[in-house]
């Protein structure tokens, strides 16, 4: 006799939260897509997929929080820009050292400012490869981010009663 699957609360509520880690991904995702259309930067930004998991997927996270999410990806895109600029300078080092550089103060800057948020550690590298410029801040950055949050905000706190946004600050 083949034993059966044990069917309990837990494993029961798991589906929801599936479902809905999933269309919210869905929405977060083709929010930022659709909005970023309409911009000078239309293509999305790689590391906002990486946010999308730690959003639906470990909404209690530390990295979850708004603190973090926004925090993160603001201090190591700014840590980017600084870092694509400074490379420019004739102070000698390969573009990859200073990219590298880029991500490494924006690790630090997060240590210290207690907004990590890992897959923001990406941005320094999409800005040197795109060889971005400031309005990379707003778009792809800020836009995406303000579609992300609220889908969070609405998923995480509403279809399944879930406490989200425990620390702003």
């Amino acid at each position: 006799m083949t034993p059966q699957p044990e069917t309990t609360p837990a494993r029961a509520a798991a589906l929801p939260r599936v479902a809905l880690a999933w269309l919210a991904v869905v929405l977060a995702l083709t929010g930022a897509v659709l909005l970023l259309g309409l911009s000078d930067h239309p293509w999305l930004l790689a590391s906002l997929g990486g946010s999308c998991v730690i959003l639906f997927g470990m909404p209690d996270s530390e990295m979850a929080q708004p603190r973090s999410l926004i925090g993160g990806h603001v201090i190591a895109t700014l840590a980017g820009l600084v870092f694509l600029r400074l490379g420019f300078l004739p102070l000698g080092g390969s573009r990859d050292a200073w990219m590298i550089a880029g991500v490494a103060t924006a690790l630090v800057l997060m240590m210290a400012t207690r907004t990590i948020h890992s897959p923001a550690g990406a941005n320094p590298i999409d800005i040197f490869h795109e060889q971005a410029g400031w309005t990379f801040l707003v778009t792809p950055l800020l836009l995406g981010l303000a579609v992300l949050l609220v889908v969070a905000l609405a998923a995480n706190n509403g279809a399944l009663s879930q406490r989200y946004r425990q620390r702003w600050l």
